[in-house]
């Protein structure tokens, strides 16, 4: 009966690779990726079904590259007319970081300061009935612009690319927007949430 079991167990997981292994694959010059069904493609756009069956129109200038079968088709080109300033090589390695730092990077400690701090300036803000706390979201968020992101290597799958030039470029432009917008957000939440409870502990 064990025996059974284990041979079903394995054809199970046969199946499900090979049904993530059949899904196509759309990245996008933002690093993003869209997976489904590749239905079409033309000179000008795709049309790609998404795994919850939504089916797109898109651009294909808005797209670097289509995988299907496990091969990925490059669909980017250099025209600096048309403002593809990078050559192939440079921007696939911009995008590839680009889309790690989508798919790895969580500013984890930016978010949890970003409440504290704001946490602390909304109650300051409700004890001292001053509104000179205010700008402190904005004032968090510019710091962390100071900072340099790194690459979490442990988190990458092909760190063959961390000593490309354009691929760290790629990542930071990501890496540096998700902190600054988790740390805009968090910091504003913080700042509501403290002066809630400002008014609980010393009253409206």
């Amino acid at each position: 009966m064990t025996k059974k079991y284990n041979i079903l167990f394995i054809l199970a997981i046969c199946l499900l690779s090979i049904s993530a292994n059949g899904q196509d694959k759309l990245l996008f010059l933002n690093g993003k990726t869209l997976e489904g069904k590749l239905i079409e493609k033309t000179n000008y756009e795709f049309t790609f079904k998404s795994k919850n069956d939504k089916q797109f129109i898109i651009d294909k200038y808005r797209v670097f590259s289509y995988t299907q079968n496990n091969k990925e088709s490059i669909v980017y080109e250099f025209d600096t007319l048309s403002g593809n300033f990078l050559k192939v090589q440079d921007m696939k390695m911009f995008v590839y970081g680009e889309r790690d730092a989508h798919q790895t990077f969580k500013p984890r400690f930016t978010n949890i300061l970003g409440l504290a701090i704001g946490g602390a300036a909304g109650f300051l803000m409700h004890k001292d009935q001053s509104f000179v706390y205010i700008p402190v979201p904005l004032v968090y968020t510019g710091v962390t612009l100071l900072f340099p992101t790194r690459v979490k290597q442990k988190k990458i799958t092909d760190t063959q690319y961390i000593k490309e030039d354009e691929y760290l470029r790629g990542y930071e432009r990501i890496a540096r927007s998700k902190r600054t917008q988790g740390a805009l957000k968090t910091s504003l939440l913080g700042m509501g949430v403290g002066f809630l409870i400002g008014i609980l502990v010393n009253g409206s």
